[in-house]
């Protein structure tokens, strides 16, 4: 896929990886709306009182690589975000049409959004752990569920070629002790990927689903963490997922990933103890 005049959504995508993968795309050519719990400096934001017209939008307006505009006023620019919390219902359906008012459309939608808590399950109920993992199964998985849902149609609609992306984890595949939430919805979210591929290969053969499986990213999220292997930087995380969406592969493994998952097809549980206490 050329992702030159393509357009493109993007949950989580004011900080981190989701942030540096904005960047690149908009480097690509593509035009942008992305998603986060709070806007990125000097990016335009899209809200529902700033509608243009009947909300349909023709995606026509010029790019503007920079950027740049006032907050709340989007039209015209590469860029564009809306502030919501992928965690409450309808949020990601939300975000959806205002990126479908503001690009005329979409040809490519990533789910890169998502939260991860360190939690003890096996201590007894506490009200705090069982909150943060609510976040956790909300954002990571449900949000994936309901945008897919919401965006699909705009996808299948796109005219050609089109794409839907989650960003899962090294850790869907061989989980980690400390974040039993976060693992599970991970491997939740790739399997929702793999039963999502079958339904496109039936019912809307333009639209490809794939999979971009980080390792261990040097962001906000992993600050106080260390693993078996070097933090990658977002920039070489999201020229990874840049690289995967053009080349259409449906599993996209970045840096150690690619390693972990050829030592779970070899030596399962060597994979699995490396993983562990990381």
């Amino acid at each position: 896929m050329n992702l030159n005049g393509k357009r493109v959504l993007v949950t989580g995508g004011t900080g981190g990886v989701g942030d540096a993968l904005t960047r690149a795309l908009v480097d690509a050519g593509a035009r942008v709306v992305t998603c986060g719990r709070r806007n990125a400096p000097g990016v335009p934001e899209l809200r529902e009182e700033d509608g243009h017209g009947d909300g349909d939008g023709d995606g026509s307006e010029s790019g503007n690589k920079s950027g740049s505009g006032a907050p709340g006023d989007g039209r015209g620019a590469a860029r564009c975000t809306v502030v919501a919390d992928l965690a409450l219902p309808g949020e990601a359906a939300r975000v959806v049409r205002l990126a479908v008012r503001q690009l005329g459309g979409l040809d490519v939608v990533v789910a890169n959004a998502g939260v991860q808590h360190p939690a003890s399950l096996v201590d007894g109920p506490d009200a705090g752990v069982l909150a943060r993992a609510g976040q956790e199964v909300a954002v990571n998985f449900g949000s994936v569920v309901e945008l897919a849902a919401a965006s699909w149609p705009h996808l299948a609609g796109a005219g050609g070629p089109a794409a839907f992306v989650a960003v899962t984890s090294g850790l869907a595949y061989a989980p980690k002790r400390s974040a039993p939430v976060y693992c599970a919805t991970k491997a939740a979210v790739h399997t929702l990927l793999q039963s999502l591929r079958y339904q496109a290969q039936a019912r809307t053969p333009a639209v490809r689903v794939q999979e971009a499986v980080l390792p261990l990213v040097d962001t906000a999220m992993t600050a106080d963490r260390e693993g078996a292997v070097r933090k990658i930087t977002p920039e070489a995380a999201a020229a990874a997922i840049l690289r995967g969406i053009e080349r259409g592969r449906p599993t996209v493994p970045v840096g150690a990933s690619r390693a972990l998952l050829a030592l779970l097809r070899l030596h399962p549980p060597a994979a699995h103890r490396l993983l562990r206490d990381g």
